[in-house]
């Protein structure tokens, strides 16, 4: 009774705590991509030994994935996702901000097997997507056509009382069971000796020293012989009695002791070579099978994740992100990418595109791009329906997808939001300028550009989780700011862009001029009023008001504006109004005289008339316009005391 002190006892005193937690070193040699570096530290520490012939056991995992890096639904993760990849055996899943970091210990495996036999698939502590268990068999060959399926075991999971015999029944394909005496009899290694309270189920000692086996695992101290996995974290607790059950194998009926974990399936085969008598399941397979394959798949969403940046520019493909620019053909725009942090959803990373689009050359453009496949080769992306991805920045971009069968790309143009947003774009709405059909462009897909859409313009595009998606996509309709600024109905200093007006002047060098902002009433509603006086005996004088068109360190792209309207009651005077823009590193911001009357008067105002302060070359307005900052108001000239009114602020569209 060995194993039911030294493991089941033991654990519920230690809980989950997982025996690898520190960094391997990789060989040069090993160019295998991991979608998580704690992913590739479990793998190594059993499996590379597995594919080297180095281990005297069998494989934990699998020798490659059986998935490519998925997004999954988690409504405990931050964003909403995990990051999770199958294997023949078991899934590996851990929180997308974890994915860069050496954090065995954050991995966890999934409840693939308890998911199968109820048909829940598990979204988040607390939600279940309901649905019928799964119709596949539990060991053997998929077509195996006696093997019990998930399904046959669904009504046996509750609590069995503690036994210390040997089990003695066999479980058909179709859940029935018949008596075995004769299996237990010849199988006394078979004898139960270790029981889980939590679940009420016995085990087997054939499974207990299986589950607590020692032999030579990969470690950061080295090749050592350890314990070679924790029970609990990657099998989990038995979830049902051991049954006998008959298998197609080499052409031959033969009886195999079956038992099912949480996350894993075991089994117990006598005519198996000595020390290879027990295997896992393909649980792993087998859930990928249930959730994302077949006819009437579990999940009709699949994400397929491309780039993460956890572990810097590199592509989950293996390849690098890159940006290029026109100057080689003439042009004079730039571009550039970098690493930021943090990212979206609480990630350690993202990918920033900085550019200055120009509109001097033949041919102007300015890029951010990843290869789809090592080197440039064709991927068949036929049956992806979307394109997903976190975005931040200012503008509008096209998103490209290069093609082998093209010499013009697919294109679609979105809007970036001024924060963290998740976009998906339905490969539907890819356009190409050759007349080239969608179907044939995505059959031999290349690379994946972004690139902004008009010119000129400068700014940035942050970037972040790049997946590919199959079935249905949720488009997202990004709009630029509300044509509403403000109308002070609200009675406060909040716009409707969720940012302050404020004031400013010279106190801060010594002065003592004077800018006051108050909510007062108007006609029938409320209105802003701005008044104050100059005054600095000491030096210049100076004052003003304004309000931030986009939150702190972020701009909003004008360019699908025409003007801006608004209306005024002013005491006489002239009043400047002024956008500031981050293009502009100098005084000679855009601006226009503003000259109304005593009364209320609504006036539009086109861009096309504004004009830089001073004399001498600026930035474009094309370009200035692309990232502003501030809308502000000052008395044209420097006035004892001044008073206007300012309400119904709006933008006006082209």
């Amino acid at each position: 009774m060995r194993y039911r002190t030294t493991l089941w006892s033991l654990l519920m005193v230690l809980g989950c705590t997982a025996l690898v937690t520190l960094p391997l070193v990789l060989r040069a040699s090993d160019q295998r991509v991991f979608a998580a570096e704690a992913f590739r530290d479990q793998w190594r520490r059993t499996d590379a030994l597995v594919a080297e012939g180095r281990a005297d056991y069998s494989w934990y995992w699998g020798p490659a994935p059986r998935s490519a890096p998925l997004l999954e639904r988690d409504d405990d993760a931050p964003g909403g996702r995990r990051l999770a990849v199958y294997y023949d055996k078991g899934r590996m899943e851990l929180p997308l901000p974890l994915a860069g970091a050496r954090a065995a210990s954050q991995t966890s495996f999934g409840r693939l097997v308890a998911e199968m036999v109820s048909g829940n698939v598990q979204l988040g502590s607390q939600r279940l997507d309901p649905g019928p268990p799964a119709l596949i068999p539990v060991a053997g060959d998929l077509n195996d056509p006696l093997a019990p399926t998930y399904a046959a075991f669904a009504r046996l999971t509750g609590p069995a009382p503690r036994r210390a015999d040997r089990p003695s029944e066999s479980l058909d394909r179709g859940g029935a069971l018949r008596a075995r005496p004769e299996l237990a009899a010849v199988h006394p290694e078979t004898v139960y000796d270790a029981y889980d309270p939590v679940t009420g189920h016995n085990v087997p000692r054939v499974f207990t020293a299986f589950l607590e086996r020692r032999g030579l695992v990969e470690t950061p101290r080295g090749r050592r012989v350890e314990q070679i996995i924790d029970p609990l974290t990657v099998v989990g607790r038995p979830i049902s009695e051991a049954y006998w059950t008959d298998l197609q194998l080499n052409a031959q009926v033969t009886p195999v002791l079956v038992q099912l974990f949480e996350r894993r399936v075991l089994t117990y085969n006598p005519l198996n070579p000595p020390g290879a008598e027990v295997e896992m399941g393909n649980a792993g397979l087998h859930y990928y099978l249930w959730r994302y394959g077949g006819v009437q798949p579990r999940s009709a969403r699949q994400e397929e994740l491309l780039a993460h940046f956890e572990n810097g520019e590199q592509a989950l493909s293996g390849n690098y992100w890159f940006s290029f620019d026109d100057r080689g053909s003439g042009g004079s725009s730039v571009a550039s990418n970098r690493l930021i942090t943090p990212g979206a959803a609480a990630s350690v990373q993202a990918m920033r595109f900085d550019y200055a689009l120009a509109d001097t050359g033949p041919v102007n453009f300015a890029a951010l791009a990843v290869n789809l496949t090592p080197g440039d080769g064709p991927r068949d992306l036929r049956g992806v329906t979307g394109i997903g991805f976190w975005a931040r920045g200012s503008g509008r971009y096209q998103l490209r997808l290069n093609s082998a069968f093209s010499d013009k790309p697919f294109i679609a143009t979105f809007a970036a939001p001024g924060d963290w947003t998740w976009i998906e774009i339905p490969v539907s709405e890819l356009r190409n300028a050759d007349g080239v059909a969608l179907e044939t462009g995505l059959s031999a897909a290349t690379r994946i550009e972004v690139r902004p859409a008009r010119a000129p313009q400068t700014g940035f595009l942050d970037l972040d989780d790049l997946a590919l998606i199959r079935g249905p996509v949720r488009p997202t309709v990004l709009r630029p700011a509300l044509p509403l600024i403000d109308d002070f109905e609200d009675g406060d200093l909040r716009s409707v862009l969720d940012t302050e007006w404020f004031t400013y002047s010279d106190r801060q060098i010594g002065g003592s001029s004077v800018a006051e902002l108050a909510v007062v009433p108007r006609d029938n509603g409320l209105a802003l009023r701005f008044r104050g006086s100059f005054n600095n005996p000491w030096g210049e004088s100076y004052l003003g008001m304004g309000l931030p068109l986009a939150p702190a360190g972020q701009t909003l792209d004008l360019s699908d504006y025409a003007g801006i309207e608004l209306s005024l009651r002013t005491d006489g005077q002239n009043y400047l109004l002024r956008f500031t823009s981050a293009t502009i590193k100098d005084d000679r911001q855009y601006q226009l005289v503003l000259v109304a009357p005593p009364e209320w008067m609504t006036l539009y105002i086109p861009f096309s008339l504004l004009q830089p302060a001073g004399v001498g070359q600026t930035i474009r307005w094309e370009t200035a316009r692309t990232q502003i900052e501030n809308l502000i108001i000052t008395p044209a000239d420097r006035f004892e005391a001044f008073q206007l009114l300012i309400d119904d602020i709006r933008l006006v569209t082209k």
